[in-house]
């Protein structure tokens, strides 16, 4: 598109290293920092899943309704 104010060859979005660290500080944040890096490429954070609203009809694991649950709501008066 034209008008867009980033091209493609600009750096990733990295904030400049601070200059009143000093190089053995500076080493080590480019350690962790590439360390980050390679870790989200290896192990990219599982999507959560859909939110979905909890229904009224509770189920075990084993997927048999709760059978007290059950019981107790047609047993009224």
């Amino acid at each position: 598109m034209p008008g867009t104010a980033h091209s493609s060859t600009e750096a990733p979005m990295v904030a400049p290293t601070p200059p009143h660290l000093s190089p053995e500080q500076r080493e080590r944040l480019e350690q962790l920092a590439d360390a980050a890096r390679l870790r989200m490429t290896l192990y990219p954070s599982p999507t959560p899943p859909p939110a979905r609203r909890s229904s009224r009809s509770r189920q075990y694991p084993g997927g048999r309704p709760n059978p007290w649950r059950i019981a107790r709501g047609r047993r009224r008066g």
